[in-house]
């Protein structure tokens, strides 16, 4: 693991240390790249709704002119991208993109943590045996790929659905079809093993691995310290070898047209 392009900030609400501490904790590991991609603003249609997981509008500026002097100071030692990780909401989606359009943005990476626009309240790592809810991710998250927006899928198996299995097989090997189709990434998410959360789930990487997706490890760092673990690293490539899957060392960032 030279390169880890999933980094957050304070700014989200639940992460904690300044950027400095993570830029340095990924030269202690070597790393050749560090990308940021703190939770991305969002405009709701609902003046009383608000995201409590997500930076304000009015903070990206100050994200992206942090990040840029640290890049220009950083620039002989490692290379720094700007990102974000974004929801795909079909509404609001739009909206989202004429607003960051306007910095000098690097790249997204999808994370759903919500159908339809959030503010339905349905959120993806909650226990359900629908399979429509089910349905709802496959095909959201499958029409937020096809835009060509998104560098990778951060955690893709976030959804936790409890119901049949031969069900989740199919949906899940639908979005990884569609992954492979379109030459994007999985990421595999070392919080989420670290501790031991639903996922990173065996049965979608079962499901990846004989569908020949294209892997990368992500640190989903929330603390400078969760950027690199040498230990952890190394069980989730002994894992997915398990899977016939070996990690991607960079990725190739799309860039936001």
């Amino acid at each position: 693991m030279i390169a880890n392009y999933h980094t957050h900030t304070p700014r989200c609400n639940h992460a904690e240390g300044a950027e400095r501490d993570y830029i340095e904790r990924a030269l202690e590991a070597g790393f050749v790249e560090l990308g940021f991609s703190d939770h991305t603003p969002y405009f709701f249609d609902k003046p009383d709704y608000y995201s409590t997981f997500r930076m304000r509008p009015e903070q990206l500026e100050d994200y992206v002119s942090t990040l840029l002097r640290l890049r220009e100071e950083y620039k002989d030692r490692i290379t720094l991208f700007i990102g974000l990780e974004a929801e795909y909401y079909p509404k609001l989606f739009p909206r989202l993109l004429d607003y960051i359009r306007q910095f000098p943005m690097d790249y997204l990476i999808l994370g759903q943590h919500a159908l339809y626009n959030e503010t339905e309240g349905i959120f993806s790592p909650r226990p359900t045996e629908d399979e429509r809810l089910l349905d709802q991710y496959q095909g959201q998250t499958m029409e937020a790929l096809e835009t060509g927006l998104f560098t990778y899928f951060a955690h893709p198996d976030l959804f936790q659905f409890t119901g049949d299995p031969k069900a989740y097989d199919r949906h899940v090997r639908a979005i990884c079809r569609k992954a492979m189709d379109l030459s994007i990434p999985l990421e595999f998410n070392l919080l989420g093993y670290s501790e031991g959360k639903h996922y990173p789930d065996p049965a979608f990487w079962r499901i990846a691995g004989e569908e020949g997706c294209s892997v990368v490890l992500g640190s989903d760092a929330h603390s400078p310290k969760e950027t690199w673990s040498p230990d952890l690293i190394a069980k989730a490539e002994t894992l997915l070898a398990g899977f016939g899957i070996h990690p991607m060392e960079r990725v190739t960032l799309r860039p936001i047209r």
